[in-house]
Formats: structure tokens, C-alpha cells, sequence
């Protein structure tokens, strides 16, 4: 059954994959701006295709994408739903990957300056020839597929749709200082994402460490 969206409902989307049998999580928020019947695929289908079409055939074979979990979080909590996407499963690279904490950056940018109003995603599962040094090649394949999944979030997610179309969810960076840390969230820790910046240098992420955790 169809689950609804009503406008101002936000929407936490986690992407759920594995490196190195270490679990590799995404997590994203949206706010719901036109009322939506069906959020499995007015929402989570478009961003996991946005994924799996752009960003997975660029990583290394060892990362396999899993499945989306998603559930509103405000003003409400709810309901925990699993969603596997078409042709999720492993990247399409053939190199060796950089360590499972190692990780390509996006940032998330916001009209509103503070450090509450930023974001970052990080991205495992780094081809090594993709890289030198530490940074990721930016006339390589991974650097054109991240920002062509940037082309993609702009053109369903962002608000006004600079396509011309008519958004029915917008992606967010959520701030639990301000809105809330505990569940449901409160809506004014949402802020309307309008730049997703694409960072050269690589980063780290500890907790994908194997053995330390997701």
C-alpha cells in the first residue's frame, strides 16, 4: 500500500550498502513541499536511481548497495520501510578499492550561513585509480559520475526545480541543535539544500573503519 506524504512532513532516507563486510551508511533528509501520494516513488526511487545510475558504476566493485530505509520524522514518527531499488548491488569498478574509511565528500550548502545550516555525504567505496595522492582525479570517470548525481538531486530535489518542474520533495540538511535530536523531529531544524559542491580531496570517515562500527 502506498504510503502519503502532506506537505512540511520530513522524510529521513538511509542508504544502506557494505564494503569490506563493514556496513556503509547514507543518511539524507527531505521535506515534503507538494503532497505526495506515494513517497515510495515520488521520493526514494528517483534518488536511489540518482545513485545507482551516476555514482555506482564508478565505485569499486566491492561496495554492493543494498536497499533504501526510509520513514517520516516529522511532525511524526513512523514506520520503518525498506525499499531494494532496480539494479541496486555492486559498483561497477574493476580497481582496488582505498580503505573502507576513506571516502569521497559532497557538500551540502544552504542559503543560510552557520555551521547548523551545512552538510556533508560521504561517499565509500573509492576506486585507488581514481585517486592521486590524496585527492580524487578530476578528469576521472568518479568525478564526472558524482557530478552528474549532483545534476540529478538538483533536477528532482532542489527548490525552485531548476528544470521547470514541479517539486514534490526537497532535499535538506537538517540540524538536531536547532530542530530537535530526538524523534520526531521538529521542523525547524530544516533547511533547503541550493548547492551540492563536489570536494577534490578525500576524506575519512573513523566509524567505516573495519571493526568500528557503521
Amino acid at each position: 500500500m502506498p504510503i502519503a506524504a502532506a506537505v512540511n512532513d520530513l522524510i529521513e532516507v538511509r542508504f544502506n550498502g557494505k564494503l569490506e563486510n563493514q556496513v556503509v551508511n547514507n543518511v539524507m533528509h527531505f521535506k515534503c513541499v507538494g503532497a505526495s501520494s506515494d513517497i515510495e516513488v515520488n521520493l526514494i526511487l528517483i534518488i536511489a536511481a540518482c545513485f545507482i545510475d551516476n555514482i555506482l558504476p564508478v565505485l569499486t566493485s566491492g561496495y554492493v548497495f543494498e536497499n533504501v530505509s526510509w520513514k517520516k520524522v516529522s511532525p511524526t514518527l513512523g514506520i520503518e520501510h525498506v525499499t531494494i531499488p532496480p539494479s541496486a548491488g555492486a559498483g561497477g569498478g574493476s580497481a582496488a578499492a582505498l580503505p573502507s574509511y576513506v571516502s569521497a565528500v559532497i557538500s551540502k550548502r544552504t542559503p543560510t550561513g552557520g555551521r547548523s545550516h551545512r552538510g556533508r555525504m560521504y561517499i565509500a567505496g573509492i576506486p585507488e585509480d581514481q585517486t592521486t595522492g590524496s585527492n580524487i582525479n578530476d578528469t576521472g570517470p568518479l568525478w564526472a559520475g558524482i557530478a552528474d548525481f549532483i545534476l540529478c538531486v538538483a533536477t528532482n530535489f532542489f527548490h525552485p526545480d531548476p528544470a521547470g518542474g514541479t517539486d514534490l520533495f526537497d532535499l535538506v540538511v537538517y540540524s538536531r541543535k536547532i530542530g530537535g535530536a530526538a524523534f520526531p523531529y521538529g521542523l525547524t531544524g530544516a533547511t533547503d539544500v541550493d548547492q551540492l559542491i563536489p570536494v577534490q580531496a578525500l576524506g575519512t570517515t573513523r566509524s567505516r573503519k573495519v571493526g568500528r562500527g557503521s
